[in-house]
Formats: C-alpha cells, sequence, structure tokens
C-alpha cells in the first residue's frame, strides 16, 4: 500500500497557450517574468547560506506534523547550513544526505524597507527552481505550493510581511520521484525485517544521472507598483529588409486582477544594442515594424550573432501608477519543412551537443563560472547550439544563449517516460505549458522538446505524444516540436516531421 505522505500535493495547472495568457496569473504555471531592475522596480537576492535539516526517512510527516514552518528550524532541533542556490546531496561528507529521500526543510530570515508599505508596492518572492515537490512559507503561511524541478515558483507575499521586524521564508522540499511524476522513478519497499527496519524503501529513477535535490536557482524578492506589467508575449518576422515585433502586453492590478485593456495604459521604446532610441509605440497590443534592422544571427552565421534590441516597456493605470520593464527582443524567423530548418530564411545545421547542468560539489545549482566556461567550449568547439538534455535550464543559462546567438533546443524534464497514463500526460503537458510561458520570447529557442528517449515503442506511446505535442504546438504554433528517439524500428512517439531527433551510442 502506498503511504499517505506519498501522496504528494499536486496543483491542477491550467492550459495557458499564447492566445490565454491574461488568464490563471499566478497560479503555479507561471513563474513571472524574470525578476530585473527598473526605475520602478527593485530587486534583492535572498542567496546565500540558508538553515537545512531532514525530515526523518522514516518520518518523513513530522515537520508538517510540528509545525516546523511557524518557527526558525534551528528551534526544531539541530540545523546544518546550506546554500542557496545549490544541490544539497554533495555539500557535507554525510552519506545519508547525499542519497536522501524525501522532505528537507530551509529557511532563513530577511527584512523588507518600511517603504515598500509606505510606497503600497506589491512583493513578490521568486525561487528560480527547487527539485522535485516544493511549498513555501511565508512567516508560517503557506504563499506557494510546485510540483517539478527546473521551472520557476513565484508567490506575491506582500499581505504578509511584516516591515518593523524580522521575516522567516521556509521552503519544504521533496525529491520522491513515483511512476507519475515528471521525470519518473519508482519506489521499492524492502520487507525483510532481518535487514531492514519496517518502512524501509529506495528510489530506482528511469534516467542515467543523479536525482539531485535542493533550491537549485537563485531566489529573489522584488517589487512592482500596484499596477505593474504581469507578462508580456514577442512574436518576430522579417520582410525585406524590416523587422517586424508583433507583441502583447498583459497588465495587472493588486485591485483589479490581471487584464489587457480596461484602464490601463502601454507604451514601448525601442533600443538598440547601444542603448540609442530607436523607435516607439503606443498600446497595448500592436506591431512595431523596424526598417533596416539588425537580425539576431546564430554564431558563426554572422560577424554579431546574438543581436538583441530592447523594449523598454510601460503601463500606467488610472490610479497614476507606473511600471517599467526591459525586455530584450532578437529580431528573427525560424523555419520548417520536411527536409529543412531555416533562420532567416537561410538553411541551417545544428552542430552542438547535450549538456548537463551538474557540477561538482554544488550539483545543479546555478553556477556562473561553468556557464561561462561552457559558452567558451562551445565555441572552442565551433558548435552553434546545444539541447537542454534533459530538463529546462536555468534563466541565466537562457539569457546567456540568447547573448551569444547560441541556438537550443529547449527540452521538458521528461526522460525514460513508459506508461503513458492519463494523470502522466496532464502533468506533461503542464510543464511544457510552464516551459513554453518562461522561454517563449527567446530568440535562441529554436525548438521544443517535449521529451527524451521514452519507451517509444509501447502501444500507448502514440496517443500519448500526439496530445502532448498538439498541446504545445496550440501553445506556441511558431517553432516545431521535436522528441528525441532511440527505440530502434518501431517508434510510436510523434513531432514535426523535420524534426524527429535520433539519439545512437
Amino acid at each position: 500500500m502506498t503511504p499517505p505522505w506519498l501522496h504528494l500535493t499536486v496543483l491542477a495547472l491550467g492550459c495557458l497557450g499564447a492566445s490565454a495568457l491574461s488568464k490563471n496569473v499566478g497560479d503555479a504555471s507561471w513563474g513571472g517574468l524574470y525578476p530585473r531592475e527598473s526605475p520602478t522596480r527593485e530587486v534583492r537576492s535572498l542567496d546565500g547560506l540558508w538553515n537545512f535539516r531532514l525530515a526523518p526517512l522514516l518520518d518523513p510527516d513530522k515537520g508538517f506534523r510540528e509545525h516546523w514552518y511557524s518557527q526558525p528550524l534551528s528551534q526544531t532541533g539541530a540545523v546544518i547550513s546550506m546554500a542557496v542556490p545549490s544541490s544539497y546531496n554533495d555539500i557535507t561528507q554525510d552519506k545519508a544526505l547525499r542519497d536522501h529521500i524525501g522532505w528537507a526543510w530551509y529557511d532563513r530570515t530577511f527584512y523588507v524597507p518600511m517603504r515598500w508599505q509606505e510606497d503600497k508596492l506589491r512583493v513578490v518572492l521568486r525561487l528560480g527552481s527547487a527539485h522535485y515537490n516544493s511549498i513555501v512559507y511565508v512567516n508560517g503561511v503557506q504563499v506557494a505550493k510546485h510540483e517539478g524541478g527546473h521551472l520557476p515558483i513565484m508567490a506575491e507575499i506582500s499581505n504578509h510581511l511584516s516591515f518593523v521586524q524580522e521575516n522567516l521564508v521556509t521552503v519544504a522540499i521533496n525529491n520522491t520521484l513515483t511512476p507519475t511524476t515528471i521525470p519518473q522513478g519508482s519506489i521499492h519497499f524492502q520487507n525483510d525485517p532481518t535487514r531492514y527496519p519496517p518502512g524501509y524503501f529506495t528510489q530506482s529513477y528511469n534516467f542515467d544521472f543523479t536525482n539531485y535535490a535542493g533550491i537549485h536557482r537563485p531566489v529573489f524578492l522584488y517589487t512592482t507598483p500596484r499596477t505593474y506589467i504581469e507578462d508580456i508575449l514577442l512574436t518576430t518576422a522579417i520582410d525585406g529588409t524590416s523587422g517586424i515585433v508583433n507583441y502583447t502586453i498583459i497588465a495587472g492590478s493588486t485591485r483589479m486582477g490581471p487584464h489587457r485593456l480596461g484602464n490601463i495604459g502601454c507604451s514601448l521604446k525601442v533600443l538598440n544594442q547601444a542603448r540609442k532610441y530607436v523607435t516607439s509605440a503606443i498600446g497595448c497590443q500592436g506591431t512595431i515594424v523596424l526598417p533596416n534592422a539588425t537580425l539576431w544571427w546564430p554564431y558563426l552565421m554572422s560577424d554579431n550573432p546574438g543581436y538583441q534590441y530592447t523594449l523598454m516597456i510601460s503601463v500606467s493605470g488610472a490610479s497614476g501608477d507606473l511600471d517599467l520593464y526591459p525586455q530584450k527582443v532578437g529580431i528573427r524567423s525560424v523555419g520548417w519543412n520536411s527536409t529543412t530548418l531555416t533562420i532567416n530564411g537561410v538553411p541551417v545545421y545544428l552542430r552542438g551537443c547535450g549538456k548537463h547542468e551538474d557540477a561538482d560539489i554544488r550539483g545543479k545549482g546555478l553556477d556562473y563560472p561553468l556557464m561561462v566556461k561552457d559558452f567558451s567550449l562551445l565555441k572552442w568547439l565551433g558548435a552553434n547550439s546545444f539541447r537542454t538534455s534533459h530538463y529546462p535550464y536555468a534563466e541565466e543559462i537562457m539569457d546567456m544563449a540568447d547573448q551569444e546567438g547560441i541556438m537550443v533546443v529547449d527540452e521538458a524534464p521528461a526522460v525514460g517516460l513508459s506508461g503513458f497514463g492519463e494523470e502522466l500526460m496532464k502533468k506533461h503537458m503542464s510543464v511544457m505549458q510552464e516551459l513554453v510561458r518562461r522561454d517563449k520570447n527567446r530568440p535562441s529557442v529554436i525548438m521544443w522538446s517535449v521529451g527524451n528517449e521514452p519507451q517509444s515503442n509501447q502501444a500507448a506511446a502514440e496517443g500519448y505524444f500526439r496530445s502532448v505535442v498538439k498541446a504545445t504546438r496550440e501553445d506556441d504554433p511558431t517553432r516545431p516540436v521535436t522528441c528525441v528517439l532511440n527505440r530502434g524500428p518501431i517508434e510510436l512517439a510523434v513531432g514535426d516531421p523535420v524534426t524527429y531527433s535520433l539519439a545512437l551510442y
């Protein structure tokens, strides 16, 4: 029998196609725009050393039962210091920590300025990712929960803060994987009482890399005005020597909720890479035409690869609130047919590799020196692309791919899938919706990958992947969709005809 604690809380994630970006704003499928400073936004890092402890393997619910989230962890028992961002597995010499399965707890304290309250600012907490199931508390109140690693978690916390004393943020993370998680794993109970204590179990996986766990990416506090920019949707095209940018701005308000129109004014100022004014536009939805535009080209296809303009986007409300957000845009087109993939109408051959975010000591924690080294190695190899094998990479890595002109096949964490049931499919679609929404505006992303090396010779795989690919195409019809296969002569998973991907060893 499956123990109650394995029935992990899963959020019901709704569809978020490009045509419905104004719906379900604030749910777990939307991690928010990346925190960037502007004249109206302030960003503070909560990275550093947090307090950390594990829940007992055979009493995993102890932290919830004893309300560890309502008090500093140091008052619940012994804690150690834990680096954030980082995986926790390899930080110490403790084998039990390295191999832990179940809940791990983090906390730290922080202050916020009184002027944030005086200025009536909206305060948001954002984790770049945490693996795998996460529950986030601020001052003992649950503010977010999220299933899945590799994608951001966001919560508005304005009403849960103290502006005169320390605040406490607590994050509980469970790395248990099951046949209905993305990626999958299995729990094996050891029933030999002569060798194992009652309830003892082990975990196995459908993949060949470490199931690192922890808070893997930066943690930020940031502020916005009460009327704010919630989301931005950009698509680009080329007409002769002109670049075309189609845009939709989603505004939100702490009083009225998210909306596109109403008493909201939007404007955009376009700056070139030298930060010089190019043109401007008014309206929350429209098209900007840039004559003689400088295009975004991949590395080795131009003397100036990775060129991006900056859109300085502003939203104003009837109350006088003003929000500004800098959004980069690379103007390029992606085309494909049964034989060819093109960038800006020019056939392109992808030369590159699959990568991992793994590194010594910090595991899957974001590592800036390693990131810069990896891009240097890619260029040294003459590569123009990589696949995010086998999960979405950090937004900071994706930023650098945009900047350096490295094309990306952006992959879901669906590695080695089997079984192909309805529950798994719904989660798979939700992951793709989150991924598309996070990375939709990136010029480097030229293809979506719905998974790596599934058991695609199983009969159920065909209908399963048809549904996942169809849903992904509906979320983003501007890019091809692929799946990496290795089953041999019987392959039932489907993608776009030009983008079948084959793994050979």
